[in-house]
């Protein structure tokens, strides 16, 4: 049985936060983090309230025996369903020593964390995957995608409308309170958006560096003045990168890459985390082809915990019924429902009916976001149902635009 163990937050790094934090980027099979790279890390960690949790093995030689083995953190935050926020366990700095995997210490873990997060009331639970294979297992399933996208700039990027409002450049710790209002406006705007920590309003920190680096920023306003969207940036050596590019609207966001488009010293934007799946930034471009599309990738994969709240806080664009059986295996939110939606909202009731679709916990998160449909994922053998069933639940559960998750951690 491997004893999981939660380190107390303190006001100054201690050496059992210093032993997580090595432990942790041992385990990702990073440098260590420098001092400084430490203090602002133990200062995220305690202003999120963060749940740090670890395994050791006691026997470990060579100096070891006081650094954890495997390491894992959560915090409270919320996700957009549509009708309101949703409490979320956040997950992060999952990490197993790879001497140590395959001896369960992960699901020791993600199981002492997911029943504390399902005691707690929690609706979700959300993580970002460096590995695509594991979670499935635990019940997590994709929700949203990004893109990488390459953009020419100079003569070539030219946007087909006129400027509406003005962008300004800005000392990019002068608007972190500023962004961070913005970010809450948009979070209880969008559907299917996910809170952010603490780090997103340091800016000026490279973690995979470990060192304080110069960051750039700008703000647009809108025709009435009003700041509509924030972006911050790096001067690389042959292009300019994007860090975090957030509007209000889309085209708050394009006004901002029209003044990056337009810098001459460089012949590239390069947006690493475009979080809208169908921004429409080429079709605002004379030649939508200055854009590229690098890579597509996802970013956000969640676990439903309890399917009743889950369903009632989900905005819905098209009325029905269905009943609808989740298998999940952990036990979290096993069971049928009838789930009934009148004028975009809905409820789900427990029911000993035969169900119309049945669908695994982890594909059922994916539905519920909006990103694909019960039918499709049929095909890949996480559903079950009639045609016809099928294609009613994906009816049921799409949305007119895909899931906007705007954060990553």
């Amino acid at each position: 049985m491997h004893r999981v163990e939660t380190i107390p937050l303190a006001d100054t790094p201690t050496p059992e936060l210093r032993a997580y934090a090595a432990a942790m980027r041992d385990g990702f099979f990073e440098s260590p983090m420098s001092e400084e790279g430490l203090q602002i890390w133990q200062r995220h960690v305690l202003a999120d309230g963060t749940r740090l949790r670890v395994v050791r093995d006691t026997e470990r030689p060579f100096g070891k025996a006081e650094e954890p083995v495997a390491t894992f953190a959560s915090w409270n935050g919320t996700i957009n369903p549509g009708h309101g926020l949703a409490p979320t366990n956040f997950i992060t700095d999952v990490t197993v020593q790879a001497s140590h995997r395959r001896r369960g210490l992960m699901n020791a873990l993600m199981t002492t964390d997911l029943l504390e997060a399902k005691a707690r009331g929690d609706v979700f639970a959300v993580l970002t995957a460096t590995d695509a294979r594991l979670y499935g297992r635990f019940g997590f399933g994709v929700t949203a995608t990004a893109r990488r996208l390459e953009i020419e700039s100079g003569p070539r990027f030219q946007v087909r409308t006129e400027p509406v409002g003005h962008s300004v450049f800005a000392d990019p710790e002068a608007i972190s309170d500023l962004r961070q209002s913005l970010f809450e406006r948009f979070h209880v705007g969008q559907f299917w958006s996910v809170g952010r920590a603490h780090h997103y309003w340091s800016s000026g920190f490279d973690w995979s560096k470990q060192q304080s680096v110069a960051r750039r920023a700008a703000v647009h306003f809108d025709e009435q003045g009003e700041p509509d969207a924030t972006l911050v940036f790096s001067v690389e050596d042959n292009h300019l990168e994007i860090i975090d590019l957030l509007g209000l609207t889309s085209g708050a966001e394009i006004e901002l890459l029209r003044l990056l488009g337009h810098g001459e010293a460089h012949d590239k934007v390069i947006w690493p985390r475009c979080h809208d799946a169908r921004h429409p930034l080429p079709w605002a471009l004379v030649d939508p082809r200055v854009v590229r599309t690098k890579e597509e990738f996802d970013t956000v994969w969640v676990r439903v915990l309890d399917v009743e709240k889950a369903v009632e806080l989900r905005a819905f664009d098209h009325d029905g019924s269905v009943t609808l059986h989740v298998q999940d295996s952990h036990g979290y939110c096993d069971g049928t429902w009838q789930v009934t939606v009148e004028d975009g909202c809905a409820t789900a009731v427990p029911t000993t009916a035969t169900p119309d679709v049945t669908i695994d916990v982890a594909a059922f998160a994916t539905v519920l976001s909006g990103l694909q449909g019960a039918a499709e994922l049929a095909v890949a053998g996480l559903a079950s149902g009639s045609p016809e069933d099928l294609e009613r639940t994906s009816t049921l559960f799409a949305k007119v635009r895909p899931p906007v998750a705007a954060s990553i951690f």
